[in-house]
């Protein structure tokens, strides 16, 4: 069986053949790396995103500037609680707003009576679409599975790191959307949500799951969602994060100073 994996791996892993004279236990450990990394769900690469962004404490704004169509995105030094989930989505190889946008031709009444329920009169536009929680909260009950939306303390497995949550304010009028963290609250156990919102005022990981009231959504995107997806999508997502992530260098210069003490004089 390990004769048959070797040769596997030189015909479809390039450069395997230079390992193989450092021994087979090299090489199995080689393989299994390769296949880690293989594995990694899309729940994980949304979680992994998200944590990221609570590292660069990325500024939240309320605001519809026109964007580039597909794969386009505000100023990479703030944005909305939607934007947190698009951008993790896109490290993930799934780039809503394109696929919000396409879907809304398909079921355009759909779309159009949801931004309705929110007295949000404007004409679908492929630049805020994808930044709207009513629309997130109509594109992932059509394509993501459906999960409970009540809080069970005594089945916490039901909230999965990288799960999405939608909160509403009453029947279906939605209004903040967020990411369940792999952290908890120490004293009760509740998942911890990572999100943007008013208050700290930027992307953080300070909110249970339950402090925004009422959830009306929890959704989770299967690994079946982005394999359905074409590769040249996945690609073009995953590069649209790296843009907004930056260079190495700029990014360690934005997490530094989103991680700099406020001298005593300037508050």
């Amino acid at each position: 069986m390990f004769e048959a994996a070797l040769a596997l791996a030189m015909i479809f892993l390039p450069g395997v053949e230079g390992k193989i004279e450092s021994g087979n236990l090299q090489v199995l450990a080689w393989l299994q790396a390769e296949e880690s990394v293989e594995s990694q769900s899309v729940s994980e690469d949304i979680l992994s995103a998200a944590k990221r962004m609570v590292d660069l404490q990325t500024d939240y704004r309320f605001s519809f500037p026109t964007i580039e169509y597909p794969f386009g995105d505000v100023p990479s030094d703030w944005g909305l609680c939607c934007d947190v989930v698009v951008r993790a989505c896109r490290a993930a190889g799934i780039d809503l707003q394109e696929l919000v946008y396409e879907d809304s031709h398909r079921e355009r009444e759909l779309y159009i009576e949801a931004n309705r329920r929110q007295n949000f009169a404007r004409p679908l536009n492929r630049s805020w679409i994808h930044r709207r929680t009513s629309n997130l909260n109509l594109f992932f009950q059509r394509y993501a599975q459906v999960l409970p939306t009540r809080y069970d303390s005594t089945r916490p497995e039901e909230w999965q790191p990288g799960d999405i949550v939608i909160y509403q304010k009453y029947q279906d009028l939605t209004w903040h959307i967020a990411i369940v963290s792999d952290d908890v609250d120490s004293f009760t156990g509740i998942p911890k949500v990572i999100d943007a919102w008013l208050n700290p005022g930027h992307v953080s990981e300070d909110h249970r799951l339950t402090d925004h009231g009422a959830i009306g959504g929890h959704y989770r995107i299967t690994d079946s969602f982005r394999a359905s997806l074409s590769e040249e999508h996945r690609e073009a997502a995953i590069a649209a994060w790296k843009e907004f992530i930056g260079d190495e260098d700029e990014s360690d210069q934005r997490l530094a100073e989103s991680t700099e003490e406020i001298e005593p004089s300037s508050l």
